[in-house]
């Protein structure tokens, strides 16, 4: 039989069944995209192909699903740590100011960083006024775009002033990104079978309850995932308890939110009693623990939520908060401080992460059926580990594997060596097949420096950051 691609003498993770799916020494055809057969080395010779990828000494899996990410925030790297109260006094007097013209280089740049380690799905949580440029972009890179618009009915001015007062709710701001949002999903979903849209209520803390219940009718209608920053920190249940009387999460609950279409990011300030329901009801979790570990400190409780039957994906979030968009990375740090905060060494061990990071990760973002591992059927997501990187030696078969140990607490992301997705290859030993590397860098840098070079002091000067630097502590 005669197929696109063959790749042969590949350790295979296929993440099918309940672990791994490991596969010793295989072929896999690809054709048009799809993966056509795994199989042994043995019975290879029954496929011919236009290309044949020699696997050896590579460890080949899934590509890794990221299923929250701001990459516009990438402008602000390095500028929003080590400080409390993170979205108001660390990142709002950045982001307050960014625009499309210095945004956007920053994210492209982002996209890269997360493509070469392995990122072959973009759950990217954008603005109205960008999300078209990014959407645009991914598709010449030849990713999979998981989209969704930043919907908000608030400025987070607090009503009188202080931070721990109410926001002041903008219904008709609300209805403008509302209707970016389904403008975003008739243009971009199953655009070239790799582009899904989903509806982007912020939170429920920044629209009011009737908008909510709008996003809710209007995703319904189109069978749309509800992809939502949920119990994201102290500052919404503060907003909640004041305004509702309420935590997050029951309030969602009784607006009849919590179902199989929630995508819920975060779940910080959660209850183990909150998780616990929202796995009950069937919505799914984006944990991004990198970021919130720098940002609160806190651990949410995602372990309840996945002991409760819940199925969770990892996010990176944005790298002013976490620092880096590698999905590696975060494996590592969900294992590490799950272990901390249990005091248990067995929790979250490396094949559950590792699972959140391909399949279960696919599952939460309803796409289980066709991406997240590789077996018959499914589109052709593919990534290639280099096992002769220092990381990733010894490499031991017998008498035990330490290939996902290896993988998620000693890898670092340069072991990636190859990016496929739909039976393409986006990414090869550094280089760029789809987009002109040198040229991104060179205009990410030239922004940047534009933007910061007119960047006014006073807005910066009661920032942990600044004080810092005035220590010579930067």
């Amino acid at each position: 039989m005669r197929v696109d691609t063959l790749i042969q003498n590949a350790d295979t993770l296929t993440m099918t069944g309940a672990g791994v799916g490991y596969r010793d020494n295989c072929a896999i055809a690809i054709d048009r995209g799809r993966i056509q057969a795994v199989l042994p080395m043995a019975d290879a010779g029954a496929y011919t192909a236009e290309e044949t990828i020699d696997a050896a000494n590579k460890l080949v899996l899934p590509g890794f699903i990221d299923g929250h990410m701001h990459t516009s925030l990438n402008l602000f790297r390095g500028l929003a740590q080590d400080t409390r109260d993170w979205m108001m006094r660390g990142q709002k007097p950045y982001s307050s100011r960014m625009e499309p013209e210095n945004s956007l280089p920053a994210a492209y740049v982002n996209m890269l960083e997360a493509l070469a380690a392995g990122t072959t799905t973009f759950g990217e949580y954008s603005f109205a006024n960008m999300v078209e440029q990014q959407a645009a972009f991914l598709d010449r890179l030849g990713a999979r775009g998981n989209l969704t618009v930043t919907i908000r009915g608030t400025s987070n001015k607090p009503v009188k002033g202080d931070i721990n007062d109410l926001y002041a709710f903008d219904d008709n701001m609300a209805r403008r990104t509302l209707e970016a949002n389904l403008e975003l999903y008739d243009k971009w979903h199953g655009h070239h079978d790799r582009f899904t849209i989903c509806l982007g209520p912020q939170g429920p803390d920044f629209m009011s309850r009737e908008m909510l219940i709008a996003c809710k009718k209007a995703a319904a209608e189109r069978g749309m995932r509800l992809h939502v920053h949920l119990a994201q920190g102290k500052r919404e249940t503060i907003q909640m308890l004041k305004r509702y009387n309420k935590r997050s999460i029951p309030f969602m609950d009784e607006l009849g939110y919590l179902d199989d279409k929630l995508l819920a990011a975060h779940i910080t300030d959660a209850t183990d009693e909150e998780a616990q329901l929202l796995a009950k009801r069937g919505a799914s979790l984006v944990l991004c623990s990198g970021s919130i570990g720098i940002i609160d400190g806190e651990v949410p409780p995602a372990w309840e939520f996945m002991k409760a039957g819940g199925t969770a994906a990892l996010g990176t979030d944005q790298a002013s908060g976490n620092n880096c968009n590698q999905i590696i990375n975060e494996m590592k740090l969900t294992a590490l401080f799950n272990k901390i905060k249990y005091m248990d060494p067995e929790v979250m061990p490396a094949w559950r992460v590792l699972r959140m990071a391909t399949i279960d990760g696919a599952k939460a973002l309803g796409l289980g059926e066709s991406i997240g591992s590789i077996e018959p059927g499914k589109w052709a997501d593919i990534i290639f580990i280099d096992l002769r990187a220092k990381t990733m030696m010894p490499v031991v078969k017998q008498p035990v594997r330490n290939y996902v140990p290896n993988l998620v607490y000693s890898a670092r992301g340069s072991e990636v060596c190859r990016v496929m997705v739909a039976g393409k290859t986006l990414y090869r030993d550094g280089e760029y097949l789809t987009v002109d590397e040198p040229e991104l860098m060179q205009t990410f840098a030239d922004t940047s420096r534009e933007y910061f070079s007119r960047f006014p002091l006073e807005s910066v000067k009661d920032t942990v950051g600044y004080a810092l630097q005035q220590e010579d502590k930067l």
